[in-house]
């Protein structure tokens, strides 16, 4: 299956984070996801393909965490896939 890079736009905060970590794991698989909250949109990058990402959508919305897919350009991508921010850049203990 042909993997691709999606990014999209979330109403996840810094707290929901460790909640919905395994969930993202299970889904897309460890190291194939990362968010920058920091940004207005709270971006999720994922790398993935095209029915994985269907699923992210899914449960992001059914959890009224999702808002859109954003577009950019092909240069970009691999401009952020490696910008993988560890939970506890936001203090979040990950032995919760």
């Amino acid at each position: 299956m042909k993997t691709d890079f999606y990014l999209l736009a979330t109403y996840v905060q810094e707290l929901q984070l460790l909640a919905i970590q395994p969930h993202l794991d299970a889904i897309v698989g460890k190291g194939q996801w990362n968010f920058d909250l920091e940004d207005c949109d709270k971006v999720l990058r994922l790398y993935c393909n095209y029915g994985t990402k269907e699923k992210v959508i899914h449960f992001l919305d059914r959890n009224e965490l999702f808002d859109k897919e954003l577009y950019y350009l092909e240069s970009e991508q691999y401009a952020h896939i490696c910008k993988v921010r560890p939970l506890s850049i936001y203090n979040i203990s990950i032995n919760a």
